[in-house]
């Protein structure tokens, strides 16, 4: 049976709003959206959701930011500071788990590490080339004089920042990919 171009899932209907897909799904579960289900599933007639955002603000206007890393603590470092500005996060620990979630969610910003176990940043960068995707890239590293620095910039454009993670310096290279409110 064809999928009806006028009924979204959850993702599809936080691409047509910028929101994130849990964002949507909590606005469903809380009957703050016009929604209804399939199943387990979600779903939203496009036309309504166009009405709704009329009329209806969501808070989280920014795009969600995916953190790829394998030391957990560096995620959950940037993951507090970006949550307090109202990104979405998303999170996976190498290259291959960030692939698998650009494959499931729409993503605004990658804050990638370069030195990981599986895939490494440079080779998570050419996967994302060979796949046409275009989202805006920032390389974390504590190693920055790395070949694999030289390796990831043939997949410019992309900006670097050091570890340790300074806040101050976060949010203005972030900011300089992306406007990020007061």
């Amino acid at each position: 049976m064809p999928k009806n171009p006028d009924v979204l899932n959850a993702r599809e209907a936080g691409a047509l709003l910028n929101a994130h897909i849990e964002t949507i799904r909590r606005l469903a579960r809380k009957g703050n959206i016009p929604s209804f289900k399939v199943g387990k599933d979600w779903r939203f007639r496009k036309e309504d959701l166009i009405k709704w955002a009329q009329t209806h603000h969501l808070r989280n206007q920014l795009p969600t930011v995916l953190i790829v890393d394998d030391e957990s603590s560096v995620r959950l470092h940037i993951r507090q500071l970006l949550q307090k500005k109202g990104f979405g996060i998303l999170e996976a620990e190498n290259g291959n788990a960030g692939l698998q979630c650009l494959k499931n969610e729409s993503v605004g910003l990658i804050l990638l590490d370069l030195v990981m176990p599986v895939m490494n940043g440079a080779e998570f960068l050419d996967e994302l080339c060979q796949a046409g995707i275009k989202i805006p890239v920032i390389l974390i590293t504590g190693f920055p004089d790395s070949h694999l620095v030289h390796d990831a910039m043939k997949y410019s454009p992309l900006m670097l920042m050091p570890k340790p993670i300074d806040k101050q310096q976060l949010f203005q290279t972030i900011g300089a990919v992306i406007k990020i409110p007061d």
